[in-house]
């Protein structure tokens, strides 16, 4: 899997290339940066950034956006598309919760 410092780049690398209306969970993150089973890690590395990195787009597998940070989080997905409840992603344009035609 690498060295710590290397696996952390690979996911913030992955959080970074999202692009407007997109959604997907924790694991995406973790599984698509290589890391599969460490979407805790991913949660946490969000948590810690100190770069701007679009978290906003990252949510649970459930679709669930980030407890105490929903009104902020539902708001910045609704102006890039993406429908969603008061605390849940319900379709994006790309992702995990792409809309299915």
């Amino acid at each position: 899997m690498g060295a710590p410092a290397d696996r952390d780049e690979r996911i913030l690398a992955v959080i970074r290339s999202l692009r407007d209306g997109e959604v997907v969970s924790y694991g995406d993150i973790a599984a698509d940066a290589g890391c599969s089973g460490l979407s805790r890690l991913v949660g946490h590395l969000l948590a810690s950034a100190t770069e701007d990195l679009p978290w906003w787009r990252v949510v649970n597998a459930a679709g669930r956006l980030a407890p105490g940070s929903e009104a902020e989080q539902a708001q910045l997905l609704r102006a890039e598309g993406v429908l969603c409840d008061s605390d849940r992603v319900r379709s994006a344009r790309y992702g995990r919760f792409s809309r299915r035609s």
